[in-house]
């Protein structure tokens, strides 16, 4: 089983509730296993359309014994079903999910369509400041020390949604 890092990500509709049922999906399908989840954090949007709403965003750390790229399809695949049209959105606009795998176990790859650990996200406090409320060893070792080095005060400028409660 290879330990993975998945970010969730949502300003439109109700994210709280679209999270848990994504979650709910990737365990029921057995994806995902042994899920460690962040609290869901109130974010402002990085980039894109200026009047979009705040974001949702939570990172998980599970167990999978898919392959990267079989996650990767799986992760796309569960974005579509909550309405995801990555050929039709504008960048970095509003969305219904959007779930990034960040990092897979000590994989270093950069092949087209998957990029791992994620390329962007030592610059994406929205991602390692919820991963920070996670234990260090449940988070994949190739972005570790990423985690470990993130100022620790970004979650006060932060609003705490709820707690992102695991399957």
């Amino acid at each position: 089983m290879n330990l993975v890092l998945v970010a969730f990500g949502a300003n439109l509709g109700h994210p709280v509730q679209t999270f848990h049922s994504a979650l709910d999906r990737l365990v029921a399908e057995e994806i995902l296993r042994s899920v460690r989840c962040s609290p869901i954090f109130s974010t402002p949007p990085v980039g894109g359309p200026v009047d979009q709403p705040e974001y949702a965003n939570a990172v998980i750390a599970a167990r999978t014994s898919c392959g990267p790229r079989e996650l990767m399809v799986r992760l796309l695949e569960v974005e579509r079903i909550f309405g995801r049209d990555r050929e039709r959105e504008i960048r970095w606009g509003p969305r219904q999910l959007d779930l990034d795998l960040i990092a897979f176990g000590d994989v270093r790859c950069s092949v087209p369509g998957l990029e791992l650990p994620h390329p962007r996200a030592q610059e994406r406090p929205f991602v390692l400041g919820p991963s920070q409320t996670l234990p260090l060893d449940e988070i994949p070792r190739s972005i570790r020390e990423i985690v470990r080095s993130f100022p620790w005060q970004w979650p006060k400028e932060q609003k705490v949604q709820e707690v992102f409660q695991c399957s």
